[in-house]
């Protein structure tokens, strides 16, 4: 059996397609669709991610990720809560408010994880928070422009399971999200390693 190092290992080695290919065959609304829908899906959410990474160059420069938010004024607000068996989250976007939730309790566990099962020279501890406001500064892009490609209704879908219709498929928003998250700080590893890092260490770490 494989244990933390080499699971977080082998993520981190992988393309960007592997890793939002396996993302694809785990959610319940994609496994089932041809591989090359799969494909198109994921391109067309790569396209997205990177026409707003490239819009926020254009227009504000290179600047850090928690500078971004500013210039867009959009809040962030670091909590820290506690999760349980049933629901804990890193981050949040909530709509009503148009404000981006970090949780900093998430965020020290997965810290103590990495330090605990040395992960410090595979993946970059320090950048969570940062990918994390990334990753949910993306929903806020979603919500704004609710014409773009991962607010579509992409997939098709049955009602009672007999009246055909279309569907919205979150992963493809899910996927831009990570990809506009790995953009934005510039890793070398794809963001999704902060919760792979959790789900497997949780319940192991001192």
């Amino acid at each position: 059996m494989q244990n933390i190092r080499d699971k977080i290992s082998l993520l981190c080695k992988k393309s960007d397609m592997e890793v939002y290919m396996d993302y694809m065959d785990k959610d319940i609304s994609a496994h089932r669709l041809p591989v090359e829908k799969k494909k198109e899906i994921i391109e067309k959410s790569i396209e997205v991610a990177t026409k707003f990474y490239e819009k926020l160059q254009a227009d504000f420069g290179d600047l850090s990720v928690v500078e971004y938010a500013r210039k867009l004024s959009i809040p962030i607000n670091y909590v820290e809560e506690k999760g349980n068996k049933y629901f804990t989250y890193l981050g949040l976007f909530k709509e009503k408010t148009q404000t981006i939730v970090v949780n900093f309790e998430t965020v020290l566990l997965i810290k103590r994880i990495g330090k605990q099962f040395n992960l410090d020279n595979l993946v970059n501890l320090n950048m969570i928070k940062d990918a994390v406001i990334a990753h949910e500064m993306f929903h806020y892009f979603e919500l704004v422009n609710p014409d773009i490609y991962t607010n579509q209704k992409i997939i098709d879908a049955k009602i009672f399971g007999i009246i055909k219709t279309k569907s919205r498929l979150l992963a493809a928003g899910e996927i831009a999200a990570m990809h506009f998250s790995k953009l934005l700080t510039k890793l070398n590893h794809t963001t999704l390693v902060y919760d792979k890092i959790f789900a497997y260490g949780r319940k192991l770490v001192a």
